[in-house]
């Protein structure tokens, strides 16, 4: 009874069409990691700058001032005080 094995030539065909694979795979890989991480640098970036706005929203409201700009002029309002009315 014979067994069947492979041959030298077919693990080496067999390598061969692997490493090719890897080739062209590795670098489109490489570029979908890189656009990956990119996007997840952004979104942290925005995620933090929205906090940074609300933080500073939240602040101003405590402090009951409202700073308004409109085309670069500036307007300061506080509330009104009960003492004016």
């Amino acid at each position: 009874m014979q067994r069947k094995a492979f041959t030298l030539i077919e693990l080496l065909v067999v390598i061969l069409i692997l490493a090719f694979i890897i080739s062209i795979v590795s670098p489109a890989g490489y570029r979908l990691y890189n656009s990956f991480t990119e996007y997840l640098a952004k979104k942290e970036k925005s995620e933090s700058l929205k906090e940074a706005k609300f933080n500073a929203f939240i602040t101003q409201t405590q402090n009951k001032e409202y700073n308004i700009s409109i085309l670069g002029a500036q307007y300061q309002n506080s509330t009104p005080s009960r003492n004016n009315y």
